[in-house]
């Protein structure tokens, strides 16, 4: 389902679920999907996201 060959350093890991609906929502495609430490873990790439995690930290993400 995942494409596993990614670089981290490429990416941004997001455990916030509405954060990473919005960006999901904002058709940023989701690199991985993993469970950690009881949570879900979305892995996006760092470039796609940089628009919306603006908007996301200016509350203009919807």
């Amino acid at each position: 389902m995942f494409r596993r060959d990614y670089e981290i350093e490429d990416t941004v890991r997001i455990v916030n679920t509405k954060q990473a609906g919005m960006y999901i929502k904002h058709n940023i495609p989701l690199v991985d999907l993993f469970w950690s430490r009881d949570t879900l873990v979305f892995v996006f790439n760092r470039e796609y996201t940089k628009e919306a995690y603006e908007l996301w930290c200016r509350h203009e993400l919807y």
